[in-house]
């Protein structure tokens, strides 16, 4: 679902009812959990974007400030939660973020790069899943190739205010490279919009 950024956030403002009715229908995902899932998080990340910071931010790839929700990725089974796309430096760009509506304050830093400790069980990293999206559509994706496209990625927590255990190693270097947000106010109105003003490496 391609929509724009300032129509997402009227939309969420507006009856996020209807943004998740057309959402399930556009992707046939009908769950009561993952229906909840969408509107806390959607709720959470429209507040994210209203962050003063992100007024200066000129996002456009064709036209200005597009989003996408719950982008499939090209010949695959995979769901990217959000993918902004725009351009830095006049080249094009997406941000995939994955939007995680978890509680983490108990998580610990996994056995292995690319773990957590969620609840006594080692699961995926979300630093990792994102990684994985990321480098798939670097590799795979025609429009990224056409255009010549940068992509990056990120996770936004949009429950929970600490994560510090997804920074721990063994993931302080997976971490740097595909950060993770909270809603915490340092990141929210400093380090979540400065990840939109890419270093060209």
């Amino acid at each position: 679902m391609l929509i724009r950024i300032k129509e997402f956030r009227e939309r969420v403002a507006a009856d996020i009812n209807a943004l998740v009715a057309d959402l399930q229908e556009k992707t046939g995902r009908y769950g009561t959990e993952e229906a909840e899932a969408w509107k806390s998080s959607f709720t959470r990340l429209s507040r994210a974007f209203q962050a003063p910071s992100f007024d200066s931010l000129h996002l456009y790839f064709q036209e200005q400030g597009n989003l996408a929700l719950e982008y499939q990725l090209p010949g695959a089974s995979s769901w990217a939660d959000v993918v902004l796309l725009g351009a830095h430096a006049q080249t094009p760009s997406a941000v995939i973020i994955e939007l995680k509506d978890w509680l983490t304050r108990s998580d610990k830093p996994g056995r292995y790069e690319g773990l957590i400790d969620r609840q006594g069980a080692q699961e995926l990293h979300p630093s990792d899943q994102v990684r994985g999206y990321t480098e798939y559509c670097r590799q795979f994706h025609s429009a990224v190739a056409e255009h010549s496209a940068k992509v990056y990625g990120c996770v936004l927590f949009t429950r929970d205010e600490w994560a510090g255990a997804y920074f721990a190693p063994p993931n302080d270097a997976l971490a740097r490279v595909y950060p993770l947000f909270t809603l915490a106010p340092g990141d929210i109105e400093d380090r979540f919009p400065c990840f939109f003003y890419f270093e060209e490496s």
